[in-house]
């Protein structure tokens, strides 16, 4: 969308043969690409031939081989990221197409390069109807390194001027070669390609609306409450108090009076300190994390109160909502224990190289929240969900789907919704409707690097849109202005593109919007002030940050 050249939409039929032939070959050898498509931006960053090949140096129609399965071969052609590429070849004549072959590199472990989750082949006469000949869905299972490689014979043998090849590009991919078989002799076998649809498949997924309140059961704005470190580094921070939270279901203004509601919802989530530790990967630190939620008097039971006070000292209903999480059972990351240790009490190890234990532990975890959440009386909350914890889903992991799809039905028979907050473009972004999601929310990442520039954020509008996730605004736990002033442009985008007046997440890294309260700083406290009224749906323009 933003990297490669414009081109024409495919229309018309190539003119047959003058010379045709009934050889077999390769009849895009030597062809060069007609036009190429990204489905979502490239990234700034991946802007450059070293990730992504420009199309006038496409090498896939070469014939050459790669000598080594190494990332730096010049056979290869380089595509990251983008959600996706569509490829487009011109037949210079008219042909009878019956098969293909597509060959790719795969070296995850050293350098990244995967295979994708996803290929699909069409291909046309007249570059109207299109027909998918070949779909595979699914990471392919090949050594590390190596280049993979697929051959395969049509049903049919089809009449094509036109030939389109849909990659997924969720990380790094590196194909090789990309041949068609036939012939320019059009025999009288050949039928025509008829329009099935499939190339719409993923236009299902533009639905170019933010979700409503309604997807979310009325849900506007969720911050996430970071709660438990690791044991060994525990600090006052592990938890929230009454006292950190009435600032956040309440807006209190500078004289420390409470003058509306403000965040109707919470998520309570474990510090990456936590998460990157070995306690995330075993039984215990799960037990250890669930207690510190709903420790006594803070977290859960503080937000309780906090709820109560709020809504009695302003005579209202306040109601909150509340969701919490779920860990992985496969994290690809930190540090790890020598085994993950029993979690039920059945004196047995729980094995989660297998799938019924990764089912079992996570309905565990999911059972164990929602006992510990109701053997209180909370007149105040509400529990609405659970949270998948990774940001990026995992193609690779051959569970990863069944127990995602478990989830999903075990909280739907519950009445619980499922969320996921992915970072920006991560592996599955834009099919987190079709992974059983009730409402995803996308990060834009721009608040921790001052290297992006602010066409991130209305990157991250459009796309967010596009796909009809929400939007999740971050603030860098850094305190300087530059950075709270960075924070006040996601306020300033959402209300320029809109996303202010939909389902909105926020981070923050710790306890900034309560520090941003307490401040006597000025620009500091207008943090917090705007952040209200931006969550209430009534900012007008955000206070910046006074240049010199």
């Amino acid at each position: 969308m933003n990297y490669y050249k414009p081109f024409q939409a495919p229309c018309g039929i190539s003119p047959v043969s003058d010379e045709p032939s009934s050889e077999k070959v390769d009849l895009l050898l030597g062809l060069p690409v007609y036009g190429v498509s990204s489905e979502a931006p490239i990234v700034d960053s991946f802007c450059s031939p070293q990730f992504n090949t420009p199309e006038e140096a496409f090498t896939l129609t070469n014939g050459e081989k790669a000598k080594a399965p190494v990332f730096d071969d010049p056979a290869l052609t380089r595509l990251t990221r983008g959600n996706s590429r569509t490829i487009y070849y011109k037949l210079p004549n008219l042909s009878a197409v019956s098969g293909f072959g597509l060959s790719m590199l795969l070296q995850k472990k050293q350098m990244g390069v995967r295979l994708p989750e996803r290929i699909d082949l069409y291909v046309s006469e007249d570059g109207a109807a299109w027909q998918r000949v070949y779909k595979l869905r699914g990471v392919p299972v090949a050594s590390d390194p190596s280049v993979w490689s697929v051959e395969y014979d049509f049903y049919k043998i089809y009449k094509a001027s036109w030939i389109r090849l849909d990659i997924g590009t969720l990380t790094h991919i590196w194909p090789e070669n990309f041949s068609v078989y036939g012939t320019t002799l059009i025999p009288e076998t050949a039928v025509s390609p008829v329009e099935d649809g499939a190339t719409k498949e993923r236009e299902a997924l533009f639905v170019d609306r933010y979700p409503t309140y309604e997807e979310l059961g009325g849900i506007h704005n969720i911050c996430l409450a970071y709660n438990c470190y690791p044991p060994e580094k525990d600090r006052p921070t592990s938890s929230f108090t009454v006292d950190e939270l009435l600032p956040y279901v309440g807006y209190y203004d500078k004289d420390g009076n409470l003058k509306d509601t403000f965040f109707d919802s919470f998520l309570f989530l474990p510090y990456s300190a936590f998460t990157y530790s070995s306690h995330y990967k075993s039984a215990d630190g799960w037990k250890y994390y669930i207690d510190n939620t709903f420790a006594d008097g803070k977290n859960v039971d503080a937000l309780d109160t906090a709820a109560e006070k709020v809504g009695s000292e302003l005579g209202v209903d306040c109601n909150i909502k509340v969701f919490l999480t779920l860990f992985h059972t496969v994290p690809t990351y930190g540090d790890f224990p020598e085994k993950f240790g029993d979690l039920d009490g059945d004196g047995v190890d729980e094995d989660l190289s297998l799938l019924e234990n990764k089912i079992k532990v996570t309905k565990w975890m999911i059972d164990t929240q929602i006992a510990r959440f109701n053997e209180k009386e909370r007149k105040n909350l509400t529990l609405s969900g659970f949270y998948w914890f990774e940001e990026e889903i995992n193609y690779e992991n051959p569970h990863e789907f069944q127990v995602m799809f478990f989830v999903r039905d075990y909280l739907h028979s519950l009445g619980y919704k499922m969320i996921w907050i992915p970072y920006y473009q991560a592996s599955g972004f834009g099919d987190w409707k079709e992974l059983g999601f009730d409402v995803a929310c996308m990060q834009p990442n721009y608040a921790f690097r001052t290297d992006v520039p602010k066409k991130r954020l209305y990157d991250n509008a459009t796309l967010t849109k596009r796909y009809g996730l929400c939007y999740e605004l971050e603030i860098n736990d850094t305190y300087a202005p530059e950075f709270y002033d960075r924070y006040k442009e996601y306020l300033e985008v959402g209300i320029e593109t809109g996303f202010m007046n939909t389902v909105k997440m926020y981070y923050q890294g710790g306890r900034t919007f309560y520090d941003m309260y307490k401040s006597k700083d000025e620009f500091a406290h207008s943090v917090y002030d705007d952040t209200y009224l931006f969550a209430k749906e009534k900012l007008v323009s955000p206070i910046r940050l006074k240049k010199d």
